[in-house]
Order: structure tokens, then sequence, then C-alpha cells
């Protein structure tokens, strides 16, 4: 049994004050992106309470009304800004070749998706405040969890795509609570030393591992096609969106 999207897809398209209005058209679109890149250099020097809407129009210099049109509260503006984080890192992970030595076994797969998106993190640390950062109410939670649902969708995607998994029941649920673990252990880090040391990634990745063995396998054999181009030293780009169907 794969993971079922309807339920997540539900959460995406339920609207709420922690929801920014995305753009649809060239001028709208071109107002948004400013609008946070605004919020993005206010965060490199300020604490996510210290940043409201009026802030962002002020950077922007534009009208308060402007910003208001996009975000009805500032959890929508962050929650903009991490949307366009997520497809930052996707797009990454389509660009780049998985190393042939994280191709050696599942667990070695999970640690270098926790490295890639620590790296991340510390090289855009305005990422690691909104993602690791504690802030809002409960439609911001709720926004959260939709995001961090599709990260899994993504995630077994992607495992799908280079290992032959198996049947795996209630598969989201799985993966999304593998999400919440790493965050829970990396937020632990940020609230702590400000920072995610070496510690807490290593942290994480045991525990995430431990939990994983509840439902896969100590060894799981890789996908035909990957195991050739690993064989012929080929470099090896996953896309989920053309991967096998989920197990």
């Amino acid at each position: 049994m794969g993971i079922d999207k309807g339920q997540g897809a539900k959460a995406e398209k339920r609207q709420t004050r922690a929801s920014p209005r995305t753009p649809s058209r060239g001028r709208g679109i071109l107002r948004y992106e400013g609008l946070l890149d605004s919020l993005e250099a206010l965060l490199v020097d300020h604490d996510l309470e210290d940043v409201g809407l009026s802030q962002i129009a002020e950077h922007a210099r534009v009208p308060p009304a402007s910003v208001y049109h996009f975000f009805p509260t500032k959890e929508a503006a962050f929650m903009a800004l991490v949307q366009r984080y997520v497809w930052e890192i996707r797009s990454m992970q389509k660009r780049r070749p998985v190393p042939h030595s994280a191709l050696r076994s599942w667990q070695e797969f999970l640690a270098q998706e926790l490295r890639e998106a620590v790296d991340f993190f510390r090289t855009t640390p305005q990422a690691m405040k909104l993602f690791l950062g504690r802030y809002g109410g409960m439609e911001t939670w709720r926004a959260e969890l939709a995001q961090n649902a599709a990260a899994a969708h993504l995630l077994f995607r992607r495992l799908n795509s280079a290992f032959h998994l198996p049947l795996i029941r209630d598969a989201e649920a799985k993966f999304l609570t593998f999400i919440e673990v790493v965050d829970a252990v990396l937020g632990i880090s940020y609230a702590r030393d400000g920072d995610i040391t070496d510690e807490a990634l290593e942290e994480a990745h045991r525990a995430s591992v431990a939990y994983c063995k509840l439902f896969l396998p100590e060894q799981m054999e890789l996908r035909e096609d990957v195991a050739a181009r690993v064989a012929r030293g080929e470099p090896v780009i996953l896309d989920p969106g053309d991967g096998p169907p989920c197990a």
C-alpha cells in the first residue's frame, strides 16, 4: 500500500489565515517574489517574532495593502517563504546526482538526504529559522504538517526509485512520522544552540533509522537500473516523477 495523497491534498487545499494567496500572472508573481525577497532579507538579522507585515512593506517600499493582498497574516508570509525553500530543495535534488556511497544501503541513503537538508539550512539560516523555529498557532501547525506530508511523499518516492521497497501499510503516516522525528531532534539543537550541531545531525539519523527499522528490513536491494548505473560508474539522479509506482 503506497502513500495516499488524498489527505495531504485536502490539507494543502484548505485555505487558512496561514495560507498565502499565490498569484498566477506575471506582474503579480513578480510582486509576490519581491515581497518574499524582502522577508528573506529581514530574517537575516531579525527573529521570527520581530518581523511583521508592516516591516515587509517598509523594506519592500510598498503600501501595506500590497502585502496584505498576498499574505493575510505574517504566518502566511512565512509559509510562502517555506514553500519557496521547499521548491529550491526539490529542484536541487532533481539536478544533483546521489553519491554512489549513499546507495550502499537505505540507511546511508537516508543519512545523505538528511545531510543535504542540513547543509541547505546551514547555508540558508533564514530557512533554519522557518523550518525549526516555533511560530504561529494551530493553523500554522496544520500548514506545516501539510508541507511535511508533501516532503514525506517525496522522500518515499526517492527511496522507492532507488531500492526495492517491501509492502508498507500506511506509508504516508510512517514517512510523515520520520520527518517529524528528524524535525524534533534538529529543533532541540536549534533551540538550544541556535544551530544544528554535528551531534544533533547524527542523533537525528540514529533516531530516524531506528524508527524506520520498525517497517523496513535491514537490507534492501537496489533497483536494477540504479545498480547498473552504479556498476558502470555513471551518475545516479533520482527523479521521483519518473520513478516506479509506490510499493
